[in-house]
C-alpha cells in the first residue's frame, strides 16, 4: 500500500513522528533525532465532527498557519494521518480517516503547498488518543495529525 510505505518511512525518519520509541534510521542517533524535534514546531492537529470530513472555518485558519510555516522551507515533507473515533466498522473508519486526510491535503495544496511534498495515511480508529467511552474522548479521536521531515 503506497500510503503505508510512506508512513513507514516517516515513522523511521520523521522529526516529531509518533513512531516506535527508540527506532532510529541511518540519518543519526536517537540524541540527534531528539535535538531535531526541539527545533521543529509541532503542527497542531485538527478535529472533526462525528462522521464528517469537511473542514470548518476555524480549522482552515489553523491550516493557513501550518501552510505558511511549511512553505518557508520548500524542503519540508508532510505526512497527514487521518483518525476516527472508531465506533463504525473498521473499513468505514479507514475510509473516513482517509477522506479527512485527503481534504486536508487538498486545502494545503490550495494554499501553495506542493502536492508531491504531502502524503497521507488513514488509521481509522486504530490509534486513539483517548480510550474512554465519553463524547469528549471520542471527539478528541476524530482528528488529523501531522508529521514533518526535511527532504
Amino acid at each position: 500500500m503506497k500510503h503505508g510505505l510512506a508512513y513507514a518511512v516517516f515513522g523511521l525518519f520523521a522529526v516529531g513522528c509518533s513512531g516506535p520509541a527508540g527506532i532510529v534510521g541511518p540519518q543519526g542517533s536517537m540524541a540527534a533525532v531528539e535535538a531535531a524535534r526541539q527545533t521543529v514546531p509541532t503542527l497542531s492537529p485538527i478535529y472533526f465532527g462525528a462522521g464528517t470530513t469537511a473542514l470548518r472555518p476555524e480549522q482552515m485558519k489553523l491550516l493557513d498557519a501550518h501552510a505558511v510555516w511549511l512553505r518557508r522551507d520548500g524542503n519540508q515533507m508532510l505526512l497527514i494521518e487521518g483518525h476516527t473515533d472508531g465506533p463504525a466498522d473498521h473499513r468505514l473508519s479507514v475510509e473516513i480517516g482517509e477522506e479527512r486526510a485527503r481534504s486536508t491535503k487538498a486545502y494545503l495544496v490550495s494554499k501553495g503547498m506542493e502536492a508531491d511534498h504531502i502524503t497521507f495515511a488513514s488509521h481509522g480508529g486504530g490509534r486513539p488518543t483517548c480510550m474512554e467511552r465519553t463524547a469528549s474522548c471520542r471527539a478528541n479521536n476524530r482528528r488529523v495529525t501531522f508529521s514533518t521531515k526535511r527532504d
